[in-house]
Formats: C-alpha cells, sequence, structure tokens
C-alpha cells in the first residue's frame, strides 16, 4: 500500500512534467494504475475539445511519457443532461468521451478513467458502453468492439515491461 501511495506521488510529477514538455495546456488531469498492477500507470489529461492519455511504466528507460493518444470528446454528439446520462457522468467524474459508429449510428460512451488496452487505439476503452434510448429512458449495453482482442491484451501486457 505505501509503494503505491509513493508511486502515485512520483508518477503524478511524471505526468505533470510530461504534459508540460509536450506543450500541453490541460484543464485537469487524473492518474491512477492501470488493472491489476502498480507498475503501469495512465493518465488522461482535459483540454477544451480532447482528452489526451498516455501510459507510463515503471521500466520506461525515460523518466516521461512521450506517447499521447487523443480522443475527441464529442460531448455534443447528445444531451448530457437527461437524468440517466447525468448519472453516467457523475459516475466518470467527467471523464467520458462519445463516439459515433457510422454504419450503425450507434454512440458509444467511453468511460476514461479506465484505460485503454493499447495505447495506439483510442477505441480499446475497457469500459465502453453503447447507449440505447428506450423511450424516455437511456440503458446501455455492454460494449467491447475492437478492445477485447488478444492483440489489444498482449500489447496491454507488453506495456507494462516497458515495451
Amino acid at each position: 500500500m505505501i509503494f503505491t501511495i509513493v508511486n502515485k506521488i512520483y508518477i503524478d510529477s511524471v505526468f505533470k512534467k510530461s504534459f508540460e514538455e509536450a506543450n500541453i495546456a490541460y484543464q485537469r488531469f487524473s492518474a491512477q494504475p492501470t488493472i491489476l498492477n502498480n507498475m503501469l500507470w495512465y493518465a488522461v489529461a482535459e483540454t477544451d475539445t480532447n482528452y489526451l492519455v498516455t501510459f507510463y511504466s515503471l521500466f520506461d528507460v525515460k523518466n516521461r511519457a512521450t506517447k499521447f493518444t487523443i480522443i475527441p470528446k464529442n460531448h455534443q454528439l447528445l444531451d448530457m443532461n437527461h437524468p440517466d446520462l447525468e448519472t453516467l457522468k457523475w459516475f466518470s467524474k467527467d471523464y467520458f468521451a462519445l463516439h459515433k459508429i457510422d454504419t450503425t449510428n450507434q454512440i458509444i460512451y467511453k468511460d476514461l478513467r479506465y484505460p485503454l488496452l493499447n495505447e495506439n487505439d483510442s477505441n480499446s476503452s475497457l469500459f465502453s458502453f453503447e447507449l440505447v434510448k428506450e423511450e424516455n429512458r437511456w440503458n446501455t449495453k455492454p460494449f467491447f468492439g475492437r478492445s477485447i482482442s488478444k492483440e489489444n491484451f498482449n500489447q496491454f501486457i507488453d506495456r507494462i515491461f516497458g515495451n
């Protein structure tokens, strides 16, 4: 537990310096360890129109995050003032992005507090949901799309070890 607290303090400083060196002016950011480990950390920074996500492993050679994935907010795709959608916003602490799948007009809600499985694929968010309108209520269906794949999982494992 103490190791995680010490890591958190160190990792926050790494991410802040990384954003600064990349000239990324953010409004807020959040950093946390990725799923089931304390070696690979994930940060999401919010700008006016986008989120930038990045990873840092304690095994990385550099003491900076150097790769940033841009995820458009697309908050204009839905009126998020509906009580059902406000609950989702609250749950994700407003770290969410909407994505419209052109071929089906599905709206996908990505909770960005949780990491991408593949830092090279902005659609590999593990916690994504299809938003479905049912009469006057909104419901969610799990949407895994391409996120749960052997390739993405292997990339995630490799990234833990600084690759």
